[in-house]
């Protein structure tokens, strides 16, 4: 294949697994991007590589794009080391789009943030979500939107961010999911600390982003949470227990990839 552009979306994404996989958080999160980065080059293709908000340490918050990585953990470490590579071979034709976590519909079904508290409360888990550490979700679609046109651009290289309009607590997050979805946060949400649970480890307390440059150059808008949240659906096997719960019937669109 000889593709004009590289959308590079694969990590092992959480901190919780680096931490458990070392030797497989390197290789994946550092040495893959450096031989896409390699062969890019090698092929004059645009490389959008995506990093994360977690390369910055958390304690000033409201970062922007020049801002020196400070990670805290493997995970941010490895993630800083790949955009080190990537820029390295792609200088002039590649983007390195730091992003935060992200709101959408999975095809599995349980890897978006609703989809994963959906799983717990029907289950009859209150979810204990921290107070304390905030950040910028950005839903799915609008983050593609925003590589695909990073794509047609070949004057925009370098490291950029993208992400919601919206700093938010993890545990601002669940209650408005909840509430967007008729449910009652109080019975389904608790509010934690990160200090309630020391076994995590150190973890970035303010990861909220700057924009600009780049919202001032693309077509695509950046979106606040009211607009990210109108893009979610019932997480399938939770219907059943959603229309208990709320009295509302779940309608059932086929969904491509899924159904057909």
């Amino acid at each position: 294949e000889f593709p004009h552009a590289v959308v590079h979306c694969a990590a092992f994404p959480t901190i919780e697994a680096c931490q458990a996989d070392p030797a497989r958080a390197q290789v994946l999160n550092a040495e893959v991007p450096k031989k896409l980065a390699q062969l890019c080059f090698h092929l004059g293709a645009k490389l959008v590589h995506l990093s994360t908000d977690t390369v910055f340490d958390g304690v000033a918050g409201s970062y922007q794009h020049t801002d020196h990585p400070k990670p805290l953990n493997l995970y941010g470490e490895t993630k800083a080391a790949a955009e080190v590579e990537v820029l390295r071979y792609g200088r002039e034709h590649a983007a390195v789009l730091r992003t935060s976590p992200i709101i959408g519909n999975s095809v599995s079904g349980d890897r978006g943030l609703h989809e994963r508290l959906f799983v717990s409360w029907k289950e009859g888990r209150p979810t204990s979500l921290f107070t304390d550490e905030i950040r910028q979700p950005v839903s799915l679609s609008n983050l593609a939107d925003a590589a695909v046109e990073l794509c047609e651009r070949p004057n925009l290289s370098g490291v950029y961010h993208w992400a919601g309009l919206e700093p938010l607590s993890r545990y601002d997050m669940g209650v408005k999911v909840a509430e967007h979805f008729g449910l009652d946060p109080e019975k389904l949400i608790r509010a934690a600390q990160r200090s309630d649970v020391p076994q995590l480890g150190p973890r970035p307390r303010d990861l909220s982003l700057q924009l600009h440059p780049l919202a001032g150059k693309l077509r695509t808008p950046a979106q606040p949470f009211a607009d990210q949240l109108n893009e979610l659906r019932i997480p399938r096997g939770t219907e059943t227990w959603y229309e208990q719960a709320t009295g509302r019937k779940v309608v059932r669109l086929l969904e491509k990839g899924i159904d057909f």
